[in-house]
């Protein structure tokens, strides 16, 4: 028996030692290209079984083909590593695109003549919704009930604002959802009201739910047909990897489903958003992270969690602030001096301790830089109670961080994340500006300090806050702070980075975020090969056309799940 086992582990010793594949032929070999590796460029990669094998020339990778081995003459175009989007909202990115769209920016008089339209094709009765509306864009007092009572007096109406924060109603919605001038603001909300008191159609943040609790659930099928259309999409754009940033139990089920059907492409992160439960009941986000385990399937990772710190610094003055906004009116402003945190800071850092304990990485809604150091402070806490060497958190958005509080996301192993792509000059820029004033705009998304610090720097687009998931157009304008195609505008100027390092954002770093690093995020011998296939090199083009840049090939695992020579369906139409 000692004889016979001792074989066994001399025949295993030699095994272990020896390649087994080293002889397998390549699936899939591309020649003739431009390819970016963390060393320099090459012609030629060859893959088997979704992994990178070999890089090098031309002719030396051609000579690892066989008769069964895929070929793509590349021609002269570029292969990039896949492109990670470190903040989207993917379940509601599709089903907006079949609710009723306002042109980002729009006037009142389009908003009327757009949601008119909609109305006129809706039974009386059926909610209409859509959005997204610009509050810097009406004249004081303008934005109510009565204007959407005029354009829609059969339909109840909500339409989200342009950072999905706020919401505007009309008579039918609040009627319906019995809110009065007696109906007291709910916590982290805000029940807008006239001069005489009535709720004028503005609800924010928490407020929200009073009304959104009404809409009839959308079905299933509509649900997986919108998160099927948003992730092509997002293929379309060579986005190999995205982190939901707030799963919850109604889009859960579908997403989980469609990456274990092979549906769903991407390598997913799923942020499952937390809210503390009453007294010693949980409450639903408490109790989905519990039950995380049972939705991990295919490609998706349900392993982080969202926490909502703040609202936004718009004219609503939800996000938190170090210092007070600068529109503040004295004597008849209701608004927060200096915004909303949503949660007490110690029951933020026992939720933060007990989360950080079981390796759970935690995603901070951070849109003002006194919610940033809320985060900051939670998770220096956590850092002492459990120490080091824990999962990453991050701070999502990062609109506004104090100068004093980037550095220390390094000393925390945390990283910053900066979204969603507004780092130039556009409406809802214009709307935080006039909030927060000239001077605190200079530091608007101050990816530069952060990047000065050494600490990991992700990018998402927060989509479908913002109109377009295409990362390129957020590339082009974080290295020039201008509109996508240049403009004498800038916004932030002194915040602008390289185009490598802009390319690293949406790469490396975002890969190292995901904990995917030793998968994906660079091309390298062993690595997965999520690639894009550019028709330009982004090297070798003017940066303000980077926005339109052609993407003609997107693989994941080395299979080709995006081709614009026979795209799917991208449009909901």
């Amino acid at each position: 028996m000692k004889k016979t086992i001792g074989f066994i582990l001399t025949a295993l010793a030699v095994t272990c030692h020896t390649p087994v594949f080293a002889d397998a032929p390549n699936d899939l070999i591309m020649t003739n290209g431009q390819i970016k590796t963390p060393t320099g460029w090459v012609e030629a990669i060859a893959i088997r079984d979704g992994i990178i094998t070999s890089l090098g020339d031309t002719k030396s990778i051609k000579a690892l083909a066989n008769e069964n081995t895929q070929v793509i003459d590349l021609d002269g175009d570029t292969v990039l590593p896949g492109l990670h989007d470190s903040h989207v909202h993917v379940l509601f990115a599709g089903m907006e695109q079949f609710t009723c769209g306002i042109k980002p920016g729009a006037s009142p008089e389009l908003i009327t003549k757009t949601v008119k339209a909609c109305a006129a094709n809706m039974k009386p009765g059926e909610w209409l919704l859509g959005g997204n509306w610009v509050g810097a864009v009406f004249n004081p007092g303008q934005q109510n009930t009565a204007f959407l009572d005029a354009i829609a007096p059969d339909n109840p109406v909500i339409l989200n604002d342009e950072s999905h924060h706020s919401i505007w109603v009309n008579s039918k919605a609040l009627e319906l959802a019995g809110i009065t001038r007696d109906t007291p603001n709910p916590d982290g909300g805000i029940i807008e009201r006239d001069s005489s008191g009535e709720a004028n159609g503005l609800l924010r943040e928490t407020a929200t739910n009073l009304v959104e609790r009404l809409v009839p659930p959308a079905s299933e099928e509509a649900k997986r047909t919108a998160l099927i259309l948003a992730t092509n999409q997002m293929l379309s754009y060579g986005i190999t990897s995205y982190t939901d940033a707030s799963i919850r139990s109604h889009n859960i089920g579908p997403m989980a489903d469609l990456s274990a059907e092979g549906l769903i492409k991407q390598r997913i992160r799923g942020c499952l958003v937390w809210t503390p439960g009453a007294n010693s009941e949980m409450s639903a986000g408490e109790k989905l992270i519990e039950n995380r385990a049972f939705y991990e399937r295919g490609r998706f990772a349900p392993d982080c969690v969202k926490i909502f710190m703040d609202g936004v610094p718009t004219e609503s003055h939800t996000g938190a602030m170090v210092e007070p906004y600068a529109d503040a009116k004295k004597g008849d402003d209701n608004r927060p001096e200096k915004g909303i945190l949503m949660i007490p800071q110690d029951k933020l850092e026992k939720a933060v301790i007990f989360y950080d304990s079981q390796g759970l990485n935690i995603k901070f809604h951070a849109a003002g830089d006194g919610a940033a150091r809320a985060a900051l402070d939670a998770v220096a806490v956590a850092r002492k109670i459990n120490g080091f060497g824990g999962p990453t958190h991050h701070v999502g958005h990062g609109t506004f961080v104090h100068e004093d509080d980037i550095p220390r996301a390094y000393g925390l192993q945390m990283t910053w994340e900066f979204s969603p792509y507004i780092w130039y000059p556009t409406p809802i820029a214009e709307d935080v500006k006039v909030a927060v004033g000239a001077e605190r705009m200079k530091r608007w998304v101050p990816i530069r300090d952060a990047l000065d610090t050494n600490v990991n720097v992700v990018a998402g687009s927060d989509w479908s806050v913002v109109p377009s998931v295409n990362p390129w157009l957020a590339i082009e304008t974080m290295v020039t702070r201008q509109k996508p195609g240049g403009s004498k505008e800038t916004l932030g100027a002194q915040e602008r980075i390289s185009l490598e390092e802009a390319l690293d954002i949406f790469t490396d770093n975002g890969a190292r975020l995901m904990g995917h690093r030793n998968l994906v995020g660079a091309i390298e011998v062993g690595m997965h090969a999520d690639i894009v296939i550019t028709e330009t090199n982004p090297f070798k083009m003017p940066i303000t056309e980077l926005h339109d840049i052609k993407i003609n090939m997107t693989f994941i695992d080395g299979e080709k799940v995006y081709d614009a020579a026979s795209p799917p369906k991208l449009t909901a139409q």
